[in-house]
């Protein structure tokens, strides 16, 4: 008998402290952020190539990855007042094993007019003097 009227009076104690606490929050939600433009993407195929990108515009770069093997991607060279990158490289596995192979996203943002070489490579942390793979690109930004 005890634990069943435990179990009411607990229940009903949470339930008018949730309404309390929902009352009692004037503050509202902040508004959600969209984002002006769909960003230009470029994988291994804009190696090499050109990209026009307008000031505030983004740009993310998706490039084949398998972090087990020891190589990351890291950023060779870039004009950081021209091109900003925006927070970490996320990666994102092709398959849900262990160790699988898939694809680093960088994302980067046209800061201000001018251009810019873009490379990125493949190297292992303690052999950075051997790329195994590089991607550059020129972005032109307007």
């Amino acid at each position: 008998m005890r634990t069943p009227l435990l179990m009411v009076v607990l229940g009903l104690a949470l339930a008018g402290g949730a309404n309390a606490v929902a009352v009692a929050d004037p503050v509202p939600a902040p508004p959600a952020v969209h984002a002006v433009s769909e960003p230009v993407i470029v994988g291994t195929d804009g190696n090499g190539g050109t990209t026009n990108l307008s000031v505030g515009e983004e740009l993310a770069v998706a490039l084949p990855d398998t972090p087990s093997t020891g190589y990351v991607w890291e950023i060779g060279q870039i004009d950081r007042g021209v091109l900003a990158q925006e927070g970490d490289p996320v990666f994102r596995p092709g398959t849900m094993m262990p160790g699988s192979p898939g694809t680093s996203v960088w994302t980067f943002t046209a800061a201000k007019a001018g251009s810019t070489h873009l490379e990125l490579v493949s190297v292992r942390p303690w052999d950075r003097a051997n790329p195994a793979q590089r991607f550059s690109m020129t972005v032109a930004v307007k």
